[in-house]
């Protein structure tokens, strides 16, 4: 989910631990209760941090370790140890239960978009997503409204347990769909590799990425109407190049941020640039988040950058800078692999 949906969260949940009556008998436990859902909602999102080594580095890192489940309850040891120094005379259990909730809340809602996490590690680094709700979920926003404009008629933690079953049968609700309708179009694309649902806005409606032995199919489904809006075929691409740009660490740790990135190769007189897409992400039949790297002609020298790339205006920066700062590199000796910053 998104930062905005993580802290309405945080503070419909601790409007709901007002259903815990040794916190709701305390104005100050209340208010530390509060404090603690609130950031444990967004706590394991601190691997923002890693934004300061770079963009591929957070990449590498974001929903990871962090998003973990052994995470989960350090997390909540954190959040709630530190308000409790500065409050001791209050409950540390009650305090620790619903900061531990907010961060579990946190990681279980991620699960269920298109993007996922690596709930599992580090004894895997698979990706789990369910595909069931967006990035940014309108149905849940509106129904967090909904409860916090309730609060001055009904009893706070009253509303937000009748908030929090409705959030909850409606996740069900979509994420059975998903199964369902991921099933049906299985037995309807018998020679797909893979399908990924891209959860929308609306209700039972989905994007979609059909993956075949020959190319890539991209759509949209809802209630067994299917519309195919993009074929893209795969191309024979020259494995040298691809083999050389993953030795590249902006791409490879792009790579180890999704598990639907395809290479896309284009030769020019002075090197070859490779495209490293991921595919799930499609906005007018572009692909705004990618990797790429400039591989001079000579192999001398590379360039590379990593990020989001909405604008044709900006995509034409980034080549533009990448050609030049391969170039300004070609005179050294050694390759190296540079990454580019792109305002």
């Amino acid at each position: 989910m998104d930062t905005t949906t993580h802290i309405i969260i945080g503070v419909g949940l601790g409007a709901l631990s007002q259903l815990d009556p040794i916190v709701a008998e305390s104005t100050t436990l209340s208010y530390a209760t509060l404090l603690g859902t609130l950031i444990g909602s967004n706590a394991p999102d601190f691997d923002y941090v890693y934004k300061f080594k770079g963009n591929s580095s957070y990449y590498r890192h974001h929903r990871g370790l962090s998003h973990s489940l052994l995470a989960l309850p350090l997390w909540g040891l954190a959040v709630s140890g530190t308000i409790y120094s500065f409050l001791p005379d209050i409950s540390f259990l009650h305090l620790f239960i619903w900061t531990f909730l907010s961060v579990i809340l946190h990681v279980f809602l991620d699960l269920f978009n298109v993007h996922g996490t690596q709930v599992i590690r580090p004894f895997s680094a698979k990706w789990i997503s369910f595909d069931s709700i967006p990035l940014v979920d309108p149905n849940i926003l509106v129904l967090h409204t909904i409860g916090f404009f309730l609060l001055p008629f009904y009893e706070t933690g009253k509303v937000f347990l009748v908030v929090y079953l409705l959030m909850f049968l409606y996740i069900l609700i979509r994420t059975a769909y998903a199964y369902y309708t991921k099933r049906y179009l299985q037995g309807y694309f018998q020679n797909a590799i893979r399908i990924k649902l891209m959860p929308r806005a609306r209700i039972l409606y989905w994007g979609l990425l059909i993956e075949t032995e020959d190319d890539f199919l991209f759509g949209e489904y809802s209630r067994k109407s299917l519309i195919i809006e993009h074929t893209l075929p795969k191309k024979q691409l020259d494995s040298e190049m691809i083999l050389e740009s993953m030795n590249n660490s902006l791409v490879t740790d792009f790579l180890s941020s999704t598990d639907y990135a395809y290479p896309f190769v284009e030769k020019k007189k002075n090197g070859t640039f490779v495209y490293w897409k991921d595919l799930r992400f499609r906005h007018n039949k572009f692909f705004p988040y990618l990797a790429v790297v400039f591989i001079s002609a000579e192999l001398k020298s590379t360039a590379s950058y990593t990020g989001w790339v909405y604008s044709l205006k900006k995509y034409k920066k980034v080549i533009r800078k990448l050609e030049q700062t391969s170039a300004s590199n070609s005179g050294k000796k050694k390759s190296y692999f540079r990454g580019v910053t792109i305002d």
